[in-house]
């Protein structure tokens, strides 16, 4: 069995130092053989943001996974934002993650859902390519009989309806169907602070596919939304998985609920 620990919005810059101190204490404690982080390792893409974010994950004694959210791309300096908008994070986060991961068992790939403008006045929504569709395409190809394959990206697939300001990923369909294809076993993902899972179900020629999804709390930042600082642990088996969640009571985390928990209805 392969435990993954699913980390999403430490938002450093924004975040609780005792809850930093007690999430790398759980860590030690769950002993994940993988550590996945799906995005917004700071608050403004601060160089001391990513400096401190890039000294946490230091201390993990595990393999880590990461993809950037939209807070890892420069906040305050524009012209950064525009002409080297990954900069920061590459100098600061890459050197410490991969974007893929392989072992016998589990085969991970991340994909960066951050761009730094959008046609809307938020910039904080994401989007996909189909460059990066092609690229999951041919990693899950070249990785098929591996029991256990999924993809890190930070904005969701899916969105509870309670959450209006939030949207999915802009171009989803083309990768959502390399996923359904490839029948990948899970997306990980963050940007929404909640914890649940749901599914995008994409109609084949021969039959349909549901993408499982797996969202994430914010780990470690003041900037919760009705839930408390939280991390998953999935633990697979061959090609199934089962999900805990691991949660902050000011004091620790501790393993508050055990298999798999849906979202309220929303859009897609």
């Amino acid at each position: 069995m392969t435990r993954i620990a699913h980390l999403s919005d430490l938002h450093i810059g924004s975040h609780d130092p005792a809850c930093v101190e007690a999430l790398l204490a759980s860590l030690d404690q769950t002993k994940p053989d993988i550590v996945v982080v799906s995005g917004d390792l700071t608050t403004a893409g601060r160089h001391s943001e990513f400096k401190s974010a890039a000294g946490i994950l230091q201390q993990i004694k595990a393999p880590i996974v990461a993809t950037p959210g939209n807070h890892d791309l420069p906040v305050h300096n524009l012209w950064e934002r525009f002409t080297n908008p990954l900069g920061r994070y590459r100098n600061w986060i890459a050197p410490e993650a991969y974007t893929r991961y392989r072992s016998g068992s589990v085969a991970l790939i991340a994909v960066t859902t951050a761009r730094p403008w959008d046609l809307s006045w938020n910039w904080s929504h994401g989007r996909l390519s189909g460059a990066q569709a092609l690229r999951v395409d041919q990693f899950m190809a070249a990785n098929q009989h591996v029991p256990f394959r999924g993809v890190v990206v930070h904005h969701p697939f899916c969105v509870p309806e309670d959450m209006p300001g939030f949207r999915t990923i802009c171009n989803a369909e083309p990768m959502l169907s390399v996923l359904a294809r490839h029948r990948v076993n899970l997306v990980l993902a963050g940007h929404l602070h909640r914890s649940f899972v749901a599914s995008r179900t994409v109609k084949m020629e021969h039959d349909d596919y549901s993408v499982p999804i797996l969202q994430a709390s914010t780990a470690t930042s003041h900037r919760r939304r009705a839930q408390p600082n939280a991390y998953n642990l999935v633990t697979v088996d061959g090609h199934k998985h089962q999900v805990s969640q691991w949660v902050y009571d000011d004091r620790m985390f501790s393993e508050a609920s055990t298999g798999i928990w849906g979202m309220t209805p929303g859009h897609q």
